[in-house]
């Protein structure tokens, strides 16, 4: 067993990398693979030639090769067979739920889809259900806060962003005491906290929403204004560092709705839709051929080079299923990159430019991407590529359709730059910091002293017996010494002479 299997590589990487010399990992991969394998968003700095390449490409190209084996022993598919319907291939849930493709990228749903999470401290993360009543009717539902932290939950329509109660499209009530649409926020009823179950209340009949608290009714929250009845209401919800239990009516309600309201899990056919993202999430045993898993961008066509190289000497020994790499670079043939994703790409390397061109284009698909890899992301942020790796980013979709997170890696010469920081918490999902350059800097054992010589203030050069050895540039020069230019000249040579 190599060094490298110990850490969790298969066998025929190990068997590559150790035909390559690589008896043991560098500092970076010992601390970077693990982390991948593991599933989380890294960021990294080291020198160059410290194995930062073989630090993510090994551990995307094992999680690649094992994700299409998978697929091809129908092991990811979960049951989708019995979950497709038509040939539409719409996925149908059996009962209502919170939708694990319609979440924040910090939002975690147990796989009952009722029991929600978002761990993030700083932001807030939302979901909605994967049902929207439609046409009608009275409905209720439950939320019981389980853990400390800051709630909203509510009701919005499929226009409405997952950040519940900031649009007009959807109606929230907080934790601390406030009910919110359109970013209008307003006291109403108490404040709730752990351990309180708020009930929900959609009156589709009379045009009205409404919220209790352990049973006790709140009263009138919102009128819905009568062009937004015909639209889809969704059980929405979002979360800052908290947790939350729902309960659509499959099970008996701790405080059941008085009148003629109903579960939504009650909710009759003909009043409830199914959600279209959990459609365009549905798992197809045949992927898409030009929608690859894993995206590596760097800012060169050498580097991407280097590391489509070093890519095809790692899966040597990869196969059953293979994995096809597709090197997208500019000065190359556009119609034998388009052919080459026609016949199916796993893994794509290349600079932006003739990237951004094949996916404007609809060439090249991102809604199966796993990995999304930034080589020298100080690089390509220098270049100016900064909002095409963020609109890149917002096309991926950040749960792939088996249900796996989307990881992000980030390499850079230094992880102390601002805008590698500020993009880092724009995009990444509390990656791990694996730093081992460290910021620019002069040890504290090293001092500076300048000493300013002017040649034409200080004169003893003059006198000395052996001349200061210079470039000679000026060597054969007609000194004036009362020149202005020739005072710079002298300058020059000392400046340049050798120690």
């Amino acid at each position: 067993m190599t060094a490298f299997e110990e850490m969790g590589v298969m066998p025929e990487i190990g068997k590559a990398v150790e035909e390559m010399d690589w008896s043991l990992p560098t500092d970076v991969q010992n601390e970077a693979i693990p982390m991948i394998l593991g599933g989380g968003d890294v960021l990294m700095a080291a020198e160059t030639g410290s194995g930062k390449t073989g630090a993510f490409c090994l551990p995307i190209l094992q999680i690649v090769h094992e994700t299409i084996r998978d697929l091809r022993e129908g092991k990811g598919l979960q049951n989708q067979s019995s979950r497709l319907k038509g040939s539409g291939g719409s996925a149908k849930s059996q009962k209502w739920k919170m939708n694990s493709y319609d979440r924040g990228n910090a939002m975690a749903i147990d796989p009952e889809g009722l029991l929600c999470q978002a761990r993030d401290a700083a932001g807030w993360h939302g979901t909605r259900s994967n049902r929207a009543v439609v046409g009608g009717g009275k409905y209720y539902y439950e939320g019981t806060i389980t853990d400390e932290g800051l709630c909203r939950l509510g009701w919005s329509t499929d226009k409405g962003t997952l950040d519940l109660g900031t649009d007009r499209f959807g109606y929230g009530f907080g934790g601390t005491g406030k009910k919110s649409s359109a970013k209008q926020f307003d006291s109403y009823g108490e404040p709730f906290g752990i351990n309180d179950t708020i009930g929900n209340y959609l009156d589709m009949e009379k045009g009205e929403i409404r919220w209790s608290k352990n049973g006790v009714d709140l009263g009138k929250a919102y009128d819905i204004p009568h062009q937004m009845l015909n639209e889809k209401f969704f059980a929405a919800v979002v979360l800052k560092n908290a947790e939350i239990l729902f309960n659509f009516g499959d099970k008996p309600f701790k405080f059941p709705p008085k009148g003629e309201f109903i579960g939504l899990s009650q909710t009759p056919k003909e009043n409830y839709v199914e959600s279209t993202i959990i459609a365009k999430g549905a798992v197809s045993a045949k992927p898409a051929p030009n929608a690859p898993q894993a995206i590596i961008i760097e800012p060169s066509r050498e580097l991407a080079e280097q590391t489509f190289n070093q890519l095809q000497k790692f899966k040597k020994y990869v196969n059953n299923p293979q994995v096809n790499e597709l090197l997208i670079i500019g000065g190359e043939s556009a119609k034998d990159q388009v052919n080459a994703l026609e016949n199916g790409v796993d893994i794509v390397v290349g600079t932006p430019g003739r990237m951004e061109d094949l996916i404007s284009t609809g060439k090249l698909a991102l809604h199966q991407i796993r990995f999304f890899v930034l080589d020298e992301c100080d690089g390509l942020l220098q270049q100016g590529y900064g909002n095409l790796i963020t609109r890149l980013h917002e096309q991926i979709p950040k749960v792939t359709s088996d249900g796996k997170r989307l990881q992000m890696i980030v390499c850079s010469a230094t992880l102390h730059s601002f805008d590698v920081k500020k993009m880092a918490e724009k995009l990444m999902y509390f990656p791990t910091w694996i730093d081992l350059k460290g910021a620019d800097a002069v040890p504290e054992t090293v001092h500076h002293a300048i000493c300013i010589v002017d040649p034409l203030q200080d004169i003893r050069w003059k006198n000395l017996k052996v001349h200061v050895t210079t470039d000679a540039v000026h060597a054969k020069d007609r000194l004036n010494f009362n020149s202005p230019d020739q005072g710079n000249i002298l300058n020059y040579n000392f400046s340049t002479a050798n120690p």
